[in-house]
Formats: structure tokens, C-alpha cells, sequence
């Protein structure tokens, strides 16, 4: 989810094609969290802050929103040697098992069903793996690149499949993209991004 412009003019549609809408352009519908919480999210961290959550509410207030995902991490350890920290929603790359908690649950209409790093332990050395995995059978330029505030990674690097009605989107650090599991770790909240 990419953010909106930081400059210059913002019209209605750009909030509307990134936040959603529900009917008649009405800007209350924008306030950032509460009852709005599914569409302007503030994720604890200082995200949209300069999007009111009541009052006067202007154009100029959403520079550089986004709706991006509030994610927080779960971890799924397989033994001592394989752990999966993020959000998976019983993908087959996690053995069907579910952990961790993401909202929106969608991106561009095709369900959120992973976005977690794991990491391999063997022989004590680490290595470590970014995956996003969606529903539907996608190309690989669904999206242009995954952000995270460790990580910007490009589509065109990752590895990229369809399995079992799912795409998968992997970078790892054999590939040179990846050095640590940050800022991915169990019960962390954070809000990565998709940059069309």
C-alpha cells in the first residue's frame, strides 16, 4: 500500500483509492482510529499523526498517509532450529498453521494469507527468509516493492511462485536482501507497506 503524495494536491479519490469507502464522499469517514479504525489506522507507533481522530479535518492533513497493514507478530517454532515470526493465515509454507494477527486482511482484492520473516539455524550460523504470500494466482508485479523500517525489498529480486492457489513473493539472505529477523519479533506491532 503505497503512501499518498507529500506535497501538492491531494484530491478525494486519492483518500478514497487508499483508505476505502463506504457510499458518498463524506471526510468523517477519515478520522484516524476509533470507530475508524479499518480504514485510517494510527498502528501505536506514529503513523498518520496528522490525521485528526475528530475536529476539523482537511485535505493537507493526509500528506504522506497510508493505510498499510497493522501487523502483529506471532512465531510459530518448528524445533530449535526453524522459527517463523510475522502473520500466516494456514498458508502450506508455515505446515497450515496460523499466527499472529494483520489488518486490513487484503491488498488490491487478494487476501493477506502471510507476511512473516523465519530464520535457519544450522551448524550456528543463521539465515533468514521474507515472505508474502497471497491469495490467487498473481503476477509478480501485483506490487512493486515490500517496506518494512529494516527492509525496502523489490519484486523484481524476490523469488516469485504460484502453488496451490497462492503466490509467494521470498527474499532471503543468501540472496544478500536480508542480515536479522528486525524488525520482526514475537508480539512486535508493525506496519510494513506494498509500494506499487
Amino acid at each position: 500500500m503505497s503512501r499518498l503524495p507529500t506535497s501538492g494536491t491531494i484530491t478525494m479519490d486519492q483518500i478514497r483509492n487508499e483508505f476505502g469507502a463506504s457510499g458518498s464522499p463524506d471526510m468523517a469517514e477519515y478520522y484516524r482510529g476509533g470507530t475508524n479504525a479499518a480504514r485510517v489506522h494510527s498502528y501505536g507507533s506514529g503513523h498518520n499523526t496528522n490525521i485528526p481522530t475528530s475536529g476539523t479535518i482537511s485535505m493537507s492533513n493526509f500528506y504522506g498517509a497510508h493505510r498499510g497493514w497493522h501487523l502483529v507478530c506471532g512465531q510459530y517454532n518448528i524445533n530449535t532450529i526453524i522459527a517463523y515470526v510475522g502473520y500466516s493465515n494456514s498458508n502450506p509454507s508455515t505446515q497450515n498453521v496460523s499466527f499472529g494477527s494483520i489488518n486490513p486482511f487484503n491488498y488490491r482484492g487478494a487476501g493477506v494469507r502471510g507476511i512473516y520473516r523465519n530464520t535457519v539455524t544450522f551448524k550456528g550460523t543463521a539465515s533468514y527468509t521474507q515472505s508474502v504470500v497471497l491469495s490467487g494466482t498473481l503476477p509478480r508485479n501485483w506490487f512493486n516493492r515490500y517496506t518494512d523500517p529494516n527492509n525496502t525489498l523489490y519484486t523484481a529480486n524476490a523469488n516469485w511462485f504460484r502453488a496451490n492457489g497462492f503466490t509467494y513473493w521470498t527474499w532471503s539472505s543468501f540472496q544478500g536482501y536480508l542480515s536479522s529477523m528486525g524488525p520482526y519479533s514475537n508480539g512486535a506491532t508493525i506496519s510494513p507497506e506494498f509500494i506499487q
